[in-house]
């Protein structure tokens, strides 16, 4: 398993590339603000799809536990009735936004995606891993050869929406295809799938507030402050750089330590726990001082990778570098939290960072403040997060 775990890592840095990859070449052969533009149209279908994040952990709890079949009917009446309410909600929020797109790009977006989604988290169920091993790289494989054969003949946008929807078609068909996924299903009460719902319930809301307002921020960055200089900037190059690097250094720390922590908490070898926590600290001790330094290296490192017009965003990158290692720490502190079987307060640390960033850029933008002050806002919300993770790791561990 930490073999495969490894190659997952490795994968993902691979996958990150690719698409970061992309974007550069974007950047050059398509304008700022239609680039920055595009991105943040994307971000409305994750928040969609954000919704239906709690399936997939309740689903693999489920398939060693339960009769599955019974738990496979409510999954696709659930997901299916979701869906369609999140459709409803999101139709009536884009006619809202300043998006120069036909509504069908967002409703064919948001379905295949929703396919896709239904049926990887389906395939993770049967942890069929070699299969989800491939899955991203399938895809962004997919989306950037889509692109390069279709860009001669389409407009931008239209290339990258008829590319992402090939991109969601081909991994969905190369889950189908490959996967030993068995459609039998039993028709059963709502009241056999109590812990199926509840775990649903509980993990969707910790992956969605942690995912929820940092999606949010382009579409703030448009619709607040209408600011598509900035905007591009921030989707371009801040959000590739800082959030690829929290999905190298901050995902696999989740991965790799969770299993071990509740395995030690179930022991009642909590000194194991400090052990490897004063080991942690004393590695992203080193990391944010690296990250320090690295802020002098930024504008040199952006103005010789992407075009000129994008090389001010350094700004913004340097305010949300060092709060990297305290991301990272907040993940660990969770873990323990969660060990102890207290998903609930690893909830309220989630929504409570995104209360608190919500209520931080209302008062930026009262105050007229600029565009730039989201990433302002991000930080206040990660190291509240921070403060408030370490205080329920303390009082479950005391």
């Amino acid at each position: 398993m930490k073999k495969l775990l490894l190659s997952s890592s490795t994968f993902t840095i691979f996958v990150m590339g690719i698409n970061f990859l992309f974007k550069i070449y974007l950047s050059y052969k398509v304008t700022k603000e239609e680039l920055g533009l595009f991105w943040t149209f994307l971000d409305l279908i994750s928040i969609g799809i954000m919704f239906f994040s709690g399936f997939k952990d309740s689903l693999i709890v489920s398939h060693d536990r339960d009769d599955f079949r019974q738990i496979l009917y409510w999954y696709i009446i659930t997901f299916w009735s979701l869906f369609v309410l999140v459709l409803i909600g999101d139709l009536e929020y884009f006619d809202t936004l300043d998006f120069p797109y036909p509504i069908y790009y967002f409703m064919t977006l948001l379905f295949f995606n929703a396919v896709m989604i239904f049926v990887s988290y389906l395939n993770a169920s049967y942890k069929n891993y070699k299969i989800m091993l491939f899955e991203n790289l399938v895809m962004s494989i997919a989306l950037v050869g889509s692109f390069f054969l279709l860009y001669d003949f389409f407009p931008f946008e239209k290339t990258l929406f008829i590319s992402f929807c090939i991109s969601y078609i081909v991994r969905t068909l190369y889950i189908i295809y490959l996967g030993k996924i068995e459609w039998n299903i039993t028709k059963v009460s709502i009241v056999h799938a109590q812990d199926f719902f509840k775990n649903t319930f509980l993990s969707g809301g910790m992956y969605f507030f942690s995912g929820f307002f940092i999606s949010m921020s382009g579409i703030i960055l448009l619709n607040l402050f209408h600011d598509k200089t900035v905007l591009a900037e921030y989707q371009v190059v801040v959000r590739s750089i800082f959030f690829s690097l929290v999905a190298v250094f901050v995902f696999p720390l989740n991965t790799f330590t969770f299993p071990h922590l509740s395995k030690f908490i179930a022991e009642g070898n909590i000194d194991e726990i400090f052990r490897i926590e004063k080991k942690l600290v004393k590695y992203l001790f080193i990391f944010f001082i690296f990250l320090l330094f690295g802020t002098f290296l930024t504008k040199f490192i952006i103005t010789l990778v992407f075009p000129k017009e994008y090389q001010e965003s350094y700004i913004m990158l340097n305010i949300l570098l060092p709060f990297l290692p305290f991301i990272a720490y907040t993940t660990f502190a969770l873990n323990i939290i969660k060990g102890f079987n207290r998903f609930d307060l690893a909830l309220y640390v989630r929504v409570l960072g995104t209360i608190l960033f919500f209520i931080s850029i209302s008062i930026f933008y009262t105050l007229k403040m600029d565009a730039k002050s989201v990433v302002y806002s991000l930080d206040i919300s990660f190291i509240t997060m921070f403060l408030m993770a370490l205080y329920f790791r303390r009082k479950v561990l005391l």
